[in-house]
């Protein structure tokens, strides 16, 4: 693994403070106190699935999900787990489909992008996107993506975490946040 990817305090402290909301802090700052090296060390290493506990964060698991990255080139992902929040959004159960069975829209893309760079540069990333539905309310989702690896050190599963408002004060966080790729 080349100096490049490893996970360094600073990446760390600069995506943590792109974090708006106090779940998605407390969900990265666990996922932080996981590193092999600890919670500001280097060693491009990412924790494990095997190390993340859900009984550690029971409010948040309305909101989690669980993505299996696939073998595949460029790889895929299934959906091990949805959060009821993300299923509750969607309307319908994802357990089991492929990411890209899912109808996404003109997002596909985006969340293509998205998930790659997760899984390449072992880094997590967050976003925020405009989620509304057709003819209905306008909803932002506030998303954070977090690799966990296997025994091999293979990224091998994402966890992510999904909000979505609606609101002015939604409007008011969506606009101070970075859209980019962290």
């Amino acid at each position: 693994m080349s100096h490049a990817d490893e996970i360094g305090s600073s990446q760390l402290q600069t995506i943590r403070a792109q974090l708006i909301l106090p779940e998605q802090q407390e969900l990265f700052d666990y996922w932080r106190g996981k590193l092999p090296a600890g919670p500001d060390g280097a060693s491009g290493h990412c924790p494990r699935r095997i190390d993340i506990r859900p009984g550690d964060m029971r409010a948040l698991l309305p909101s989690i999900s669980l993505y299996d990255v696939l073998d595949d080139n460029p790889p895929r992902l299934r959906v091990r787990l949805a959060g009821t929040r993300l299923r509750d959004y969607l309307g319908r159960e994802t357990t089991g489909l492929m990411l890209d069975e899912l109808e996404q829209g003109d997002g596909r893309a985006y969340w293509d992008v998205a998930y790659r760079e997760v899984i390449r540069s072992r880094r997590p990333a967050q976003g925020v996107i405009e989620a509304g539905r057709p003819g209905g309310a306008k909803l932002f989702r506030f998303w954070l993506r977090l690799p966990l690896e296997n025994e091999e050190g293979r990224i091998h599963m994402v966890m992510g975490h999904d909000v979505f408002l609606q609101s002015e004060k939604a409007h008011a966080l969506a606009s101070r946040a970075s859209l980019e790729i962290a």
